[in-house]
């Protein structure tokens, strides 16, 4: 498993991934069916990224140079939040538990710090026990409860707010 940058030859992959995890999994915010992303606008996005302090994403590829998770760190834009960065990640269900999640959370963070940000935050649903285990794992700490933040198949789930203080200033 490599870690690594995003690319532009990724555009195709990561909208197959996307449509994957919205098929896989309850835990991320689009249902199947709903996302509407085509490779042109994922392209427009991965450019995005190239060469920016602000943003990042990371991919995780397979030995079969399939992409099997990503992670992306989006920075405030004003004064005040340039120092905290949202984080989203996802991995496929075939390669979970075997330490992916991590190693992605672990690229952005060293990212992170060495473009000067300070905090790493995230939201979680409060019923993701796996999720939030890694998150805490990670150094991740619980901040507050977003109520009734996601309805997930007709029911409201908190959302559970999450960050990580970073050693940059």
């Amino acid at each position: 498993m490599t870690i690594r940058p995003v690319s532009p030859a990724d555009a195709a992959a990561l909208v197959t991934l996307f449509y994957r995890l919205d098929e896989e999994t309850t835990w991320m915010l689009f249902e199947p069916g709903e996302r509407q992303l085509t490779v042109a606008q994922q392209s427009e996005h991965i450019a995005a990224f190239t060469g920016s302090r602000q943003q990042v994403m990371f991919v995780a590829e397979a030995e079969d140079n399939q992409i099997a998770g990503f992670v992306v760190g989006i920075g405030g834009h004003a004064n005040r939040n340039r120092h905290a960065m949202y984080c989203v990640i996802g991995v496929r269900q075939s390669h979970q538990g075997k330490g992916i999640g991590r190693k992605l959370l672990s690229a952005l963070e060293s990212w992170a710090e060495s473009h000067a940000f300070h905090r790493l935050e995230l939201t979680v649903m409060a019923l993701n026990t796996v999720a939030r285990q890694l998150y805490q794992s990670a150094g991740f700490q619980e901040e507050g409860i977003k109520r009734d933040a996601m309805r997930v198949d007709g029911a409201f789930i908190d959302e559970i707010y999450m960050a990580k203080l970073l050693r940059a200033s």
